[in-house]
Formats: C-alpha cells, sequence, structure tokens
C-alpha cells in the first residue's frame, strides 16, 4: 500500500470519527467545515486526492491542526518518519511539492520546494500562530499581510505570524527549497 492512499484512508476515518462525536449530518458537517457535501461524502469515503486547502479547511471546522486531523488518534512519543516516505500534500503548477514530513499538534513540520514561477498562498492560521523557515537552496520571497515582500536566502532563514495570510514565492531562476515549521495552537480560528 502507498503512502497516499494509507493517507487518504488515514484522513477518511478521522473525519468520520470526528463528524460523529459531533453529531452532525453529512450536510451540516459540509457547511461548518466549508467544504461541498460532495466532497466531504468522497473525504469519508478515502476517495479523491484532497488539496492541502480542502485540509486545512475541514481541519480549521473542527477546531484542530492539519497534524491532528492526519494523525487519528494517540501517536507514540517519538516518531521517526522517513522523509521519502511523507506525503505530497501539495503541487506547485510548475513542479514544486509540499511533504509534510512530521508533526504532533500544534507543531508541523515540512519540506519544500518551489519551482521558478510557484506561489503557494496560505489563508490566516488561528491566532498566534507562528511560521519559520530556513531556506536550503535558492532564494525564497515571503509575502505577509499587507507588509513588503522579503527575500529570503539560502543559508538564511526567517520567522513570521502566520495569523494572516501569507505567500511563498519563487522570483528566481532556480528551484527554492526550504524546511517549514508551523506553529498552530489549537483555539479560536480567525
Amino acid at each position: 500500500m502507498d503512502v497516499l492512499t494509507r493517507h487518504s484512508e488515514q484522513v477518511a476515518a478521522e473525519v468520520r470519527r470526528r463528524r460523529h462525536l459531533h453529531g452532525w449530518t453529512l450536510d451540516v458537517a459540509a457547511a461548518r467545515l466549508g467544504v461541498s457535501r460532495r466532497l466531504l461524502a468522497q473525504l469519508e469515503a478515502g476517495q479523491g486526492n484532497p488539496s492541502l486547502s480542502t485540509l486545512l479547511s475541514v481541519a480549521a471546522g473542527f477546531d484542530v491542526s492539519l497534524v491532528e486531523l492526519l494523525a487519528g488518534g494517540d501517536k507514540p512519543e517519538i516518531v521517526v518518519q522517513a522523509t521519502s516516505t511523507a506525503p505530497v500534500l501539495w503541487l506547485g503548477p510548475h513542479g514544486g511539492e509540499g511533504r509534510l514530513l512530521i508533526g504532533s499538534d500544534p507543531l508541523e513540520l515540512w519540506q519544500w520546494t518551489l519551482a521558478p514561477g510557484d506561489i503557494r498562498e496560505s489563508d490566516a492560521h488561528r491566532i498566534g500562530s507562528r511560521e519559520a523557515v530556513m531556506v536550503t537552496g535558492g532564494a525564497l520571497t515571503l509575502v505577509v499581510g499587507a507588509a513588503e515582500p522579503v527575500v529570503v536566502k539560502r543559508g538564511q532563514s526567517a520567522m513570521f505570524r502566520a495569523d494572516e495570510p501569507h505567500r511563498y514565492r519563487n522570483d528566481g531562476r532556480s528551484t527554492a527549497s526550504f524546511v517549514l515549521a508551523v506553529h498552530e495552537p489549537t483555539g479560536t480560528v480567525r
């Protein structure tokens, strides 16, 4: 069984479990999670390939982090995962990808590559959320809220408030690669 199939089955079971815990019908859950009834039914059946935005919306609707939604149940104290088997949760139009390496509520660790021209838009996370990036190749342009864009180059790190919309861009000619840590405390969604 491949990682994506295993991942879809875990998400399906966790979404069903959480919906039943809340006592929500498919229609009520779809409205509260910000997805269509059809998409929710597909998620619960382990069908399709939900986008990162969809998974984030579902997690926010349940008032849990993405990691908690993906983990489904208790995890041992030490978790080791090979980077090569980490699920790819975002594919860029020019060849970039985002892999959720590992996480435990409220912390996520990601590995990203953005091909030239790739842009990853992110909605605001919960109030108090922070993100830290470490650029390992190329250069990454960060735009947070209405602030001026900031270029972070290979060998540099940056940290910012992630409780407002933000985006990652590759304005260069070579692939930008970076490690991203997300700290998203459980609480009120903005």
